[in-house]
């Protein structure tokens, strides 16, 4: 048991010399609480004997020691000496079990600010696409609920180790008094919790039980509140309070049912364990003749074991039901260790001077099937330039430029900054060197000025406003009541889309890194909005020597750019400027013909 309690605390980051310390506070205070009881042993034959030391010393040796002990002190051991003694060893043992308890509760927390930190960090450094496929209803649930439950069931093993070693010292007593009652209690005992395993049995089953039905919870509760006005739109209230309903009455039914196990256990042991202390009282007195300080001392110290007892049959139901918590928690740390980045490459990146090149780049999503989303790629982008990526939609044009920041790796090819290879380059360092704006702008809920400083924390307030004029939000934001300190809210929910989209291409740029990522950051937007945002290219490109790389769905959006690429399944089919794509009459003459004649229409 004890090699298992080290396994599992060490992957629930708990130190050994931790565990090492409660339990041997647990030890000291059990230590002296029996020295308490023993004491009570002279205590009766003290009585018994009319407190006549001679009589005593003569009868017992260990009197002598006892008399030879106290005279060292110049103290005659009488009653009130006895009771005394007793009493120290027994608030000795309440100091070790005060500092027990609070080490316990010290390191208990700081267990699970270590791991809800680790995990955070790991899943931070995990690759992009074990992040693709992860829930994040599953992953809250497991760094909050899931993990205090872990928590529960790391330090109850502790207490039932802690339980284990104090019953052994206690048994040895027994031993040491009556070895025919110490085998009958436990038999008794033993045939006790044999009677309540098939409970426990249970409780595996129903802890497991909660762990799915919170998760389920979680990841309901956080994708409809994510969706809450689509929800409303699409006239869906009833249903989705339905769903609500269902899944809060299937976790209250699981919860209940666990903790009927429990509470099972609890009514059923107290009787059983005052039934098992009836039948050693008759068994000793009928059978074993003992004398009646010792049937006094053993029944003291069967007294103290009852509730020890008691609380491992509760603490082992109680663990039963939250491993299936800890098992979730390990499982999910190392599903993100194994899924951690490669942090390969040493040599710093500061800018680029020729170009970004793809060569016979291959990359798939799902390794198992022939399906590629990118067939032998070979492309390259000029610094200092303003290029765009165009084509239909699951052309994989956002996981090309996924693999710059190396986000994504190749399967086959390699990528190039001025003909180093991006893996050589430290991962910290390269990603140090780009920014990006996703085609949905990811704001959070703080001022303008803190959401354009994100990346760049120490930026002064004039390099913030030099980077909101260079992306075309100054104007807005300068007529905003508080500015700068304007509140944004939740996910920027107070801002236009064309202003969320500028104040995000704002704190890309205020890092002045030397590749900007844009990812089809008009697709959402109205005209007015999406000419702002061309100027904001355009004066980027004029003003700075900034390599902007862009994706787009509005092919107006990038018609003045200096390279545009079509990417169509996969595969590089054209590349060129706007007129000689016009003229070649392909894919992009006939989109951006398209959208032209959409255009007209709309207008």
């Amino acid at each position: 048991m004890y090699l298992r309690l080290i396994k599992e605390a060490g992957e629930m980051h708990l130190p050994r010399k931790t565990v090492a310390l409660l339990l041997s506070l647990q030890l000291l205070g059990t230590i002296m609480e029996l020295s308490s009881l023993i004491i009570l042993m002279p205590v009766f034959q003290f009585i018994q004997s009319g407190g006549d030391l001679t009589i005593l010393a003569t009868e017992n040796k260990y009197w002598n020691w006892l008399i030879e002990f106290y005279s060292f002190f110049s103290l005659i051991p009488d009653l009130a000496t006895l009771l005394i003694t007793s009493l120290i060893f027994l608030l000795l043992r309440q100091v070790f079990t005060y500092i027990r308890l609070l080490a316990q509760a010290f390191a208990k927390e700081s267990m699970i600010t270590r791991m809800r930190a680790d995990a955070f960090e790991n899943y931070l450094h995990t690759e992009i696409s074990y992040q693709d496929k992860a829930e994040s209803g599953g992953l809250i649930n497991d760094l909050t609920t899931d993990l205090q439950r872990a928590a529960d069931y790391m330090f109850g093993e502790i207490m039932l180790a802690g339980l284990l070693i104090v019953i052994s010292i206690y048994v040895a007593g027994l031993f040491a008094l009556s070895v025919p009652m110490t085998l009958t209690a436990i038999a008794i005992f033993g045939l006790a919790l044999l009677i309540l395993r098939t409970q426990m049995k249970k409780s595996d089953v129903a802890g497991a039980e909660v762990v799915k039905a919170n998760q389920k919870m979680s990841s309901f509760l956080i994708e409809r509140l994510h969706l809450s006005r689509l929800v409303r739109l699409a006239g869906m209230e009833r249903a989705e309070s339905n769903q609500m309903r269902t899944l809060t009455t299937r976790q209250r039914d699981t919860l209940y049912r666990l903790f009927t196990l429990v509470a099972r256990v609890d009514v059923v042991m107290e009787p059983m364990v005052i039934a098992a202390a009836y039948v050693l009282i008759f068994v000793s007195i009928e059978h074993f003749g003992l004398k009646i300080e010792h049937i006094g001392m053993f029944l003291v110290i069967v007294i103290r074991l009852l509730p020890m007892v008691k609380e491992i049959a509760r603490t082992r139901q109680s663990n039963r039901a939250t491993r299936a918590a800890h098992h979730s928690i390990t499982e999910r740390m190392h599903e993100m260790i194994s899924a951690k980045e490669l942090f390969s490459g040493e040599k710093p990146f500061t800018k680029m001077l020729k170009h970004f090149r793809f060569e016979n780049v291959y990359f798939s999503y799902d390794k198992t099937n022939n399906v590629t989303a990118l067939q032998g790629v070979t492309v390259s982008f000029p610094a200092g330039k303003l290029s765009a990526i165009v084509g239909p939609s699951g052309a994989g044009k956002s996981t090309l430029i996924d693999m710059i920041p190396r986000l994504r790796r190749t399967d086959q090819g390699s990528i190039f900054i001025d003909d180093i290879n991006i893996n050589e380059f430290a991962l910290d360092k390269l990603r140090a060197g780009i920014s990006s704006a996703p085609q949905v702008p990811q704001i959070f809920n703080v001022s303008i000025a803190e959401h354009i400083r994100y990346g760049k924390s120490n930026a002064t307030l004039n390099e913030v406003r030099d980077a909101a004029k260079l992306a075309n939000a100054a104007n807005f934001i300068e007529s905003l009541p508080d500015g700068y300190n304007t509140i944004v809210g939740e996910s920027g929910v107070r801002l236009s889309g064309g202003q969320r989209q500028r104040i995000d291409l704002a704190r890309a740029l205020v890092r002045r890194a030397p590749i900007l990522l844009l990812d089809e950051p008009t697709s959402n937007q109205d005209a007015d909005s999406e000419a702002l945002f061309r100027e904001a290219l355009l004066r980027i490109r004029r003003e700075t020597d900034i390599t902007i790389i862009v994706i787009a769905h509005r092919l107006s959006t990038v018609a003045m750019a200096d390279k545009i690429v079509v990417l169509q399944s996969g595969v590089i089919t054209a590349e060129g400027d706007h007129q000689k794509l016009l003229l070649e009459d392909g894919w992009y003459a006939k989109a951006f013909q398209k959208q032209r004649g959409t255009d007209i229409i709309n207008n």
